[in-house]
């Protein structure tokens, strides 16, 4: 579990996220969590108790890097737990200390490889991987540049900390990941604005709890009970 141990070290700075004061609701025309295909201001994007958009870039990373930690320990657990041919990870004899560290030694002195995994973990899994890494900053206000940033950097250390431990570093996963994955991040942004317009329909909450659950995480979710009726669902960390 020395991948584990490192990703979290690594990737969740420290829990501070700053003071929560002084917040302010009001439509801003330079708001970057508009993106450049939504043209108004959509009503209940933001948290009544979270203000993201005039947090420091140090605090969002922070505070994204935090729930990145916890979606590659899950991924990571999981993988643990699918049968061999699903992860490619030789449990009996790479899942030991020694073991583990010559494979990081490997990751670290020779160039990624093309890896085996099947189709719908590298193409799906991934892009859905890096999506949730973009929008762990993009859905607190991060332009698409920062969050793309964001989510590059994160593919790396989880190819090179959490899986590098277990297998050589992948070059497809290395470009799929923070690629595909800004792109769909993008995407699903777009989509959960335009669904926040006028608050969320249960349905809608659930699919934005699907593509989007980095969204709900920063901001939580005003789903619509009736037509003038809403309740919050926050996450307030």
């Amino acid at each position: 579990m020395v991948r584990f141990i490192l990703s979290l070290l690594l990737s969740v700075p420290l829990l501070s996220f700053g003071q929560q004061t002084n917040y302010n609701l009001t439509p801003d025309h330079n708001d970057t969590l508009k993106s450049f295909l939504i043209r108004k201001q959509p009503l209940f994007l933001y948290s009544q108790h979270l203000n993201h958009k005039h947090a420091s870039h140090w605090n969002k990373i922070k505070r994204g890097s935090v729930y990145v930690a916890g979606y590659d320990l899950a991924v990571g657990l999981l993988l643990l737990a699918v049968p061999e041919n699903v992860s490619k990870w030789d449990k009996k004899e790479k899942l030991s200390i020694d073991a583990e560290l010559k494979q990081y030694s490997r990751s670290f002195t020779t160039a990624p490889e093309i890896d085996k995994d099947l189709f719908a973990v590298n193409y799906l899994g991934h892009p859905y991987q890096g999506s949730f890494y973009y929008n762990s900053i993009r859905s607190q206000g991060a332009t698409v540049i920062q969050s793309t940033l964001f989510s590059l950097a994160h593919s790396v250390l989880w190819e090179y900390l959490v899986e590098g431990g277990t297998e050589q570093p992948s070059i497809q996963d290395l470009m799929i990941t923070p690629i595909a994955g800004s792109l769909l991040g993008e995407l699903t942004h777009v989509l959960t604005i335009k669904m926040s317009k006028n608050g969320f329909l249960w349905y809608e909450a659930v699919i934005v709890y699907l593509i989007n659950p980095a969204y709900v995480l920063n901001n939580g979710i005003k789903v619509k009970r009736n037509r003038n009726t809403y309740y919050d669902v926050d996450f307030d960390f």
